[in-house]
């Protein structure tokens, strides 16, 4: 199932490292509304862009530059949407 792509900007950490061994990846987006909304993403990562000014411009939170270099490189990783669920359930009907 290719529900389109999507990046996240990460930092020389454990998560960027383990991409190196392993591709895939979860995420769980929570909707900020009362209960349990939202949806779980199951990805494959496809490529990396260390462009700094795309980076840059794509980044909310800024830094002053030095502390912002003191916290390391950072790159953009893109990945493939592999398939989407609820998040809570199996995303299938239930069984009557």
């Amino acid at each position: 199932m290719d529900d389109g792509t999507v990046a996240f900007i990460m930092r020389e950490r454990l998560t960027h490292e383990n991409l190196k061994s392993n591709p895939y990846a979860a995420y769980l987006f929570l909707e900020d509304t009362p209960g349990h909304r939202g949806i779980r993403l199951f990805l494959k990562m496809v490529r990396e862009d260390d462009n700094a000014e795309l980076i840059a411009s794509m980044t909310r939170r800024h830094l002053k530059p030095e502390v912002d270099a003191q916290k390391g490189p950072k790159h953009l990783v893109y990945f493939a949407v592999e398939k989407v669920l609820p998040l809570i359930g199996s995303g299938e009907p239930p069984a009557r």
